[in-house]
């Protein structure tokens, strides 16, 4: 497959080229920064993002699948998330 994207280098303004399945944690952070979530199904979810201290979670209450969370996030907590969410990253 010919990637003509392939020598961009991305900024955070970029859309994503890889994700990973989220999985909630009170206590640890992403492997990696998050450029932005998506949501695959709806629910609440709190977001931690990666300015903020760790004890300022965002809540979002309520997001149909395919919202995008407007924020670059370091931790997704367990508590007060049901959603199910995807990373953007690189």
């Amino acid at each position: 497959m010919h990637d003509p994207y392939e020598d961009n280098q991305p900024g955070p303004e970029s859309l994503g080229r890889s994700a990973r399945l989220v999985v909630p944690s009170d206590t640890e952070d992403l492997p990696v920064v998050a450029k932005a979530l998506v949501l695959t199904v709806r629910g609440n979810i709190s977001v931690v993002p990666v300015a903020n201290a760790l004890d300022t979670p965002v809540p979002f209450i309520d997001v149909p699948a395919g919202y995008l969370i407007p924020f670059q996030v370091r931790r997704v907590m367990a508590t007060g998330t049901t959603a199910t969410a995807w990373t953007l990253e690189d």
